[in-house]
């Protein structure tokens, strides 16, 4: 079985940087496989798991090989890192603390400038405070 097709969704936060689903043969897909950040900002994949009734995580699907394994990891990585460069995955690292790096969009800048206290807090009194 040969890897065909390799999708990459972004992921919302945390050390999952993306999701990715794997077409085999085109004919069968695997669902789920994360990549994720490590300590030391290295990335790598891991299978798609599910938590079992005493807390430990197992996997649902995996290779049977060493290198199925790897062929699968080359591949989601590359489309990661080419996800990457598309802007399709962000870079978290090249965004400040605010979360507002070179790559943020306009609309992204502006909704953070709007949700922020500064941008609301006005001299002109509320009509409750004015007084009559």
């Amino acid at each position: 079985m040969k890897v065909t097709e390799v999708r990459i969704s972004p992921a919302k936060g945390g050390k999952v940087r993306a999701f990715a689903s794997v077409i085999f043969d085109d004919s069968f897909i695997v669902n789920d496989l994360r990549v994720i950040e490590g300590r030391e900002g290295q990335v790598f994949v891991t299978m798609p798991a599910r938590k079992t009734r005493n807390g430990q995580m197992r996997d649902i699907a995996h290779p049977l090989n060493s290198g199925t394994r790897e062929e699968i990891e080359q591949r989601v990585l590359e489309e990661y890192e080419s996800a990457r460069q598309n802007r399709v995955v962000g870079d978290r690292d090249k965004q400040g603390p605010e979360g507002e790096g070179k790559n943020t969009s306009v609309l992204d800048r502006l909704s953070a400038r709007l949700f922020n206290e500064e941008f609301w807090a006005s001299d002109i009194p509320l009509a409750d405070d004015r007084k009559e």
